[in-house]
């Protein structure tokens, strides 16, 4: 999904709809990567723009049958901020990433 602000994109999100690796029989939405421009990011619109993706990640996800959606915050770019609107939302904290350079 694009959102888009006077014709420009300002925010993005990629998600797709399966089981879990190790399946249950119940689908679920994974958010793979989800963007809002960094010009607008800290502002009052894109908080808005954010919630106006997660809405459309609900929406899609709810039309295709999944059950549940995980949200990877992998980017390290206000995690404080990324957890306080997950929470917000009613997105329960479930574990973390980490990362090792070779």
């Amino acid at each position: 999904m694009i959102a888009e602000k006077h014709g420009h994109a300002v925010g993005f999100v990629y998600c797709s709809v399966g089981e879990y690796h190790i399946g249950s029989h119940v689908l679920l939405t994974t958010i793979h990567n989800m963007n809002v421009s960094r010009t607008i990011r800290s502002s009052l619109s894109g908080g808005k723009i954010a919630l106006g993706l997660f809405r459309g990640v609900e929406t899609w996800s709810k039309a295709r049958g999944a059950k549940e959606i995980l949200f990877h915050v992998t980017s390290g770019v206000n995690l404080a901020q990324a957890h306080k609107l997950a929470k917000r939302i009613g997105y329960k904290f479930v574990g973390g990433s980490y990362v090792k350079t070779t």
